[in-house]
């Protein structure tokens, strides 16, 4: 837990350099903090700090760490990972992608590096298509994980959402999860200028692999 709340420090303190813009554009300027909780049916729930810095609009950052609160047992701290990637525009700037590196701490197990890509891809009709892989290895380590999301946006800052996280461990299948999911959100304006956003979203979704039912919550916060 000591570990939990020392890198909660560390996220909340990296998201004041920078501009906020789109609250659902994790690679445009957006200094961002967020708090997502997925919860596994009856049994467990995990939840992940992140946060978000793109400098300059070329270097995406990406800080997490994650714990899991067991219900019946003693919760475990799942560790936590660093991503950096070079970013990309189209000619139309409506599409915006990079390439780039990842370290991750898996707790009682040990390091691993390896590659990521994220995407962004602006539709039309206010669709948008967001990506993000990672593929790492180490010490009986070998993991892959992607991030298939599509929005659609709304009137009033509403917008509908389908961004499930989907694991696969290469060296232990019985941890994979490949949920599917739908679900929506809303944004609001904060503070006396209206200049920072809240981002709230909920999404039920449902785990084919493990073959159980999942919850995904969470909170975003954008400053300017």
């Amino acid at each position: 837990m000591k570990n939990t709340i020392l890198i909660m420090a560390i996220l909340l303190i990296s998201t004041f350099y920078v501009r906020a813009q789109d609250a659902n554009d994790p690679i445009d300027p957006s200094p961002t903090g967020a708090l997502f909780n997925r919860a596994y049916g009856d049994e467990y729930s995990k939840t992940q700090f992140l946060a978000n810095l793109t400098i300059y609009d070329k270097w995406f950052f990406r800080l997490t760490v994650e714990e899991q609160f067991n219900y019946d047992s003693k919760n475990e701290f799942k560790g936590g990972n660093f991503m950096v990637s070079r970013l990309f525009n189209s000619k139309n700037e409506k599409h915006k992608y990079g390439f780039g590196v990842i370290a991750s701490n898996f707790h009682n197990v040990g390091w691993a590096g390896g590659v990521n890509f994220v995407s962004v891809s602006k539709l039309l009709g206010g669709w948008k298509v967001i990506t993000l892989t990672t593929l790492q290895g180490g010490d009986e380590i070998f993991t892959m994980e992607f991030q298939p999301g599509l929005y659609k946006n709304l009137k009033h800052n509403w917008y509908l959402r389908s961004h499930p996280r989907m694991l696969f461990d290469f060296n232990n299948s019985d941890k994979n999860e490949v949920p599917v999911g739908f679900g929506f959100g809303k944004i609001f304006s904060a503070g006396t200028d209206g200049l920072t956003k809240i981002n709230l979203l909920f999404e039920p979704q449902y785990d084919f692999y493990q073959d159980t039912p999942m919850l995904y919550m969470g909170m975003k916060v954008l400053w300017n």
